[in-house]
């Protein structure tokens, strides 16, 4: 069978055999470029308007490269199949190809930036499950959690894994806009409107036109608009500031909130015909201390981002710091998170982010949490070094004298950490 050509744009630094197994063994031929510079040359190789299939570190999609890449893509390859993927997660293309050993099967669709999302955890694939279903389906989607979860970064999975893809995703925080201008924000005024009307201008839901609108802080609308609002989810239809004749629009909603919208019901403070519309289609996000298990990979994540934005090189997180972040309730959640790594990435002038490259407040936190940290951080220590030797062992078949000639130790200091984890076991 004749190889299918694809281009591959992944960072450096990243693991590439995974990637590269899988889609060898699906029949493609790949020509790899390890930067947007590289894939600008890489058409002396492999034209883009001879190219089918493009695969895109999500890790790589920022930038003026970037940008004047997927504009070639556009004019040059607009039938081309443009997948993003994470880096560490390549396993997440299985989904592409049907269980297809080729790609004839695989959905042509137009290049689109897909956010990245990173969580492994059961209940957060669910999740991502879920929404990925409610995506094939051209419904409201009510998105709820705690304040920093990531609501908007779901609403955009959810627009960019639909048929709406290629069309506007436009995103709204009701707390941003003032009262008064709230009506004239999401559906736009004609001129003469009211004072300083003196022009047409588009609301918010026109200029998603096919697209998708998120409403983010939904609890916070006020009631004179939420009746608008129901009326164009019923409808499609809705009206100008100023203007008699009605206007139609294909606008999915997606709204979110950190608001109990149950008890604003009972409350009186949201509309129940409203409420009922949104909760057909519910995703419920987890707070970050319930996912406690994806933490470090967040960790990883954010701080390859920061320093790939930056050009820095790429920081070590330190045991002990580890250790606090999965021991620190994470009130603001995965923003909070976000926020701490950027400011500590940022004041780092060493390989490693230690506890003193942290915010005061996490400093403090780990200062009255001293002990149970240093006990956790020393046991991860001791894991991760059982671990390499245990490793070394293995690739020498039991030869201890070899195995401490590959870590660069003696032999009896081998036999000492040895006879050490052996009577931890025991204990």
């Amino acid at each position: 069978m004749e190889k299918i050509q694809a281009l591959v744009i992944h960072s450096l630094g990243s693991p590439l055999a995974p990637l590269q197994k899988l889609l060898e063994d699906r029949g493609f031929h790949i020509h790899l470029c390890r930067s947007w510079e590289e894939a600008e040359r890489a058409h002396t190789v492999l034209p883009l308007e001879n190219t089918k299939y493009i695969f895109i570190d999500m890790t790589l999609c920022y930038g003026n490269g970037w940008e004047k890449f997927l504009h070639r893509v556009r004019i040059s390859a607009s039938d081309a199949v443009v997948v993003c993927y994470h880096p560490n997660f390549p396993q997440s293309l299985h989904g592409l190809f049907s269980g297809s050993p080729a790609l004839e099967t695989a959905k042509t669709a137009e290049p689109y930036q897909i956010p990245l999302i990173v969580g492994e955890t059961p209940k957060f694939r669910e999740l991502l499950d879920l929404a990925a279903r409610y995506a094939s389906h051209d419904i409201t989607v009510l998105i709820t959690g705690e304040t920093g979860t990531g609501k908007e970064v779901i609403a955009r999975y959810i627009h960019g894994q639909s048929a709406r893809r290629d069309k506007p995703f436009v995103a709204c925080n009701m707390t941003a806009i003032p009262e008064t201008l709230i009506e004239s924000e999401l559906f736009g005024y004609v001129k003469g409107a009211f004072t300083g009307a003196d022009r047409n201008k588009k609301g918010l839901i026109e200029a998603a036109e096919g697209g998708t609108l998120f409403l983010d802080e939904i609890g916070e609308l006020i009631p004179a608009i939420q009746s608008k609002l129901l009326r164009f989810l019923e409808g499609r239809e809705y009206y100008r500031v100023g203007e008699a004749s009605p206007k139609t629009a294909d606008v999915r909603i997606i709204a979110a909130t950190n608001k109990d919208l149950d008890a604003a019901i009972l409350g009186e403070g949201f509309r129940k015909d409203l409420y009922y519309r949104l909760n057909s289609a519910r995703i419920i996000l987890p707070s970050l201390k319930d996912r406690r298990e994806d933490i470090i990979l967040l960790v990883a994540n954010f701080v390859y981002q920061t320093c790939r934005m930056t050009q820095r090189s790429i920081k070590k997180i330190s045991s002990s710091v580890k250790v606090l972040f999965l021991d620190y309730p994470w009130p603001g959640n995965i923003r909070e998170l976000k926020n701490v790594i950027e400011s500590a990435v940022m004041v780092s002038d060493d390989e490693y982010v230690t506890l003193s490259d942290l915010p005061m407040h996490l400093q403090q936190y780990a200062t009255s949490h001293r002990e149970e940290i240093g006990v956790q951080a020393i046991k991860n220590i001791s894991e991760a070094e059982k671990d390499i030797i245990e490793k070394a062992l293995r690739e020498t078949n039991g030869n201890k004298a070899k195995a401490a000639e590959l870590l660069g130790i003696s032999t009896r200091t081998l036999y000492r950490k040895l006879v050490r984890f052996a009577g931890a076991r025991a204990g």
